[in-house]
């Protein structure tokens, strides 16, 4: 030892000290400590945190490689034995447990109450989300239950006032130390008993572990969970998290966080009475405008409509007038030729032309005779001679022009159809077209005929053609 002080430096630098010091721990390669774990931290993939007891601590350090290796991950509260190595790190001078190892040892008391109490309330089913309650929108009165003249209720009554004009209880109560929870279990029973309440608001401000330890006993969880008023619990910072947190209907990070969770802003409301009074404006002359569109539009489509409607009917009407015209005007022209064609037909026919014909021979015969009288008559007042003379020229003359007639009236009435018809006779005509038959070639099954005979007029219709045979033949 001797000879080493004497190598050493009369006046050393930290790194010197440092690293002289790391040489000597250079012999506790291997330690087991007991302690709890408190602190502890992640970070790029290492665990960081403290080994305590009652007097001292000292850091700790797991390495990413070793952490993945641990079969107990050390966490707060957790009483547990490490084992590894002291080393020191010279550019800080700081030396700390490089950690190898971890096997529990026990947890600390108040830890270990902590998760019991923990467990049979969520054996309990107080801890599920489905029985916390909904926060009344606008409460009239809210009641507190904090440490009188502290500044977290300063800072709730600041932000309470100045977000709404409500009513506020307050129930005083200490909020750390012994006896601590069952005060702030009975000032909660307080204001819920009374019924004066909407909502209450039980917490604190921030402050150490033991400082907020008495929101996690078991007076303030139960006084929590059997009350009939809605409870929000703010207790500590953002990053503390209690028992009363878990077990309130609802949990604001902080006191002033807890008041305009629990009530509401007045020019937040009015602003949003604003918005929504500009929306439905807005809204309502869209509406009327659209509205103010559409009734336009279908207005002139009616319009349009009607004016169509009625150029239609008028064209219609036009339309009606021409097209009964034009039926009159085709009647009338078909008339007027069935007309032509009956008179012709009259003209051609052969009776008509045979009755035609014996009139004219009989005015013509006439005629004849009235012209030889006459003449007889003229001649009377001369002589005898003369008279017999023209007796016999007369004789002679009226006897061959009687006989001529006598033959052409034989003759006409040989060509007479009537006569012909008399004899058993009859004129065949097709019924549609009143063309003549005279060839049973020209016939068809089926046919419609038109039978003249010499009394009377019938329709037939043919049933069966037979054109070999005349009539000679038969």
């Amino acid at each position: 030892m001797n000879d080493n002080r004497n190598q050493l430096p009369e006046v050393w630098t930290p790194t010197q000290c440092n690293q002289l010091i790391k040489g000597r721990l250079r012999d506790l390669t291997y330690v087991q400590i007991r302690g709890e774990v408190s602190g502890a931290r992640a970070s790029r993939g290492h665990l960081y945190f403290d080994l305590k007891d009652s007097g001292s601590k000292i850091r700790c350090t797991v390495w990413r490689s070793t952490l993945s290796r641990l079969s107990i991950r050390p966490s707060d509260g957790l009483e547990v034995i490490c084992e590894g190595a002291i080393d020191l790190w010279v550019p800080g001078g700081t030396y700390a447990l490089n950690v190898r190892a971890v096997r529990r040892s026990g947890l600390g008391q108040r830890h270990l109450r902590l998760q019991q109490l923990t467990q049979q309330l969520r054996s309990e089913g107080a801890l599920e989300a489905s029985r916390r309650r909904a926060l009344p929108r606008f409460p009239k009165v809210v009641g507190l239950v904090t440490a009188p003249g502290s500044a977290a209720l300063r800072d709730m009554l600041r932000t309470i006032h100045d977000r709404f004009p409500v009513r506020i209880v307050l129930s005083p109560t200490r909020v750390q130390g012994a006896g601590a929870s069952e005060q702030i279990a009975q000032a909660l029973q307080r204001l819920d008993r009374s019924g004066l309440c909407d909502v209450i608001i039980v917490g604190r401000g921030g402050g150490s572990q033991e400082d907020l330890w008495a929101f996690n006993e078991e007076p303030v969880a139960r006084a929590i969970l059997a009350s009939q008023t809605p409870i929000v619990s703010a207790v500590g910072h953002e990053s503390d998290t209690l028992l009363s947190d878990h077990v309130a209907d609802k949990r604001a990070p902080t006191p002033t966080a807890a008041a305009e969770l629990t009530v509401p802003s007045f020019d937040d409301l009015m602003a949003r009475l604003r918005e929504l009074r500009r929306r439905v404006v807005l809204k309502t002359r869209s509406r009327l405008i659209a509205e103010r569109k559409q009734l336009t539009a279908q207005s002139h489509r009616v319009l349009s409509i009607e004016g169509h409607v009625a150029r239609t009917r008028l064209r219609a009407d036009h339309l009606y007038n021409r097209l009964a015209h034009a039926q009159r005007q085709a009647i009338r022209r078909r008339l007027q030729g069935l007309q032509r064609y009956q008179r012709a037909l009259s003209r051609l026919h052969p009776v008509r032309q045979l009755l035609d014909k014996r009139r004219r021979s009989i005015e013509i015969n006439s005629r004849l005779l009235a012209a030889l009288q006459a003449q007889l008559r003229v001649r009377s007042a001369q002589s005898l001679s003369a008279e017999q003379a023209l007796h016999r020229a007369a004789g002679t003359l009226v006897i061959p022009v009687r006989q001529r007639l006598t033959r052409l009236v034989a003759k006409l009435e040989a060509l007479n159809p009537s006569a012909a018809l008399a004899r058993g006779y009859s004129i065949i005509r097709d019924i549609d077209s009143s063309r003549l038959i005279t060839d049973a070639a020209d016939l068809r099954k089926g046919q419609g005929l038109a039978v003249t005979f010499a009394s009377g007029r019938a329709v037939v219709s043919v049933q069966h053609v037979d054109s070999t045979d005349s009539i000679e033949g038969r």
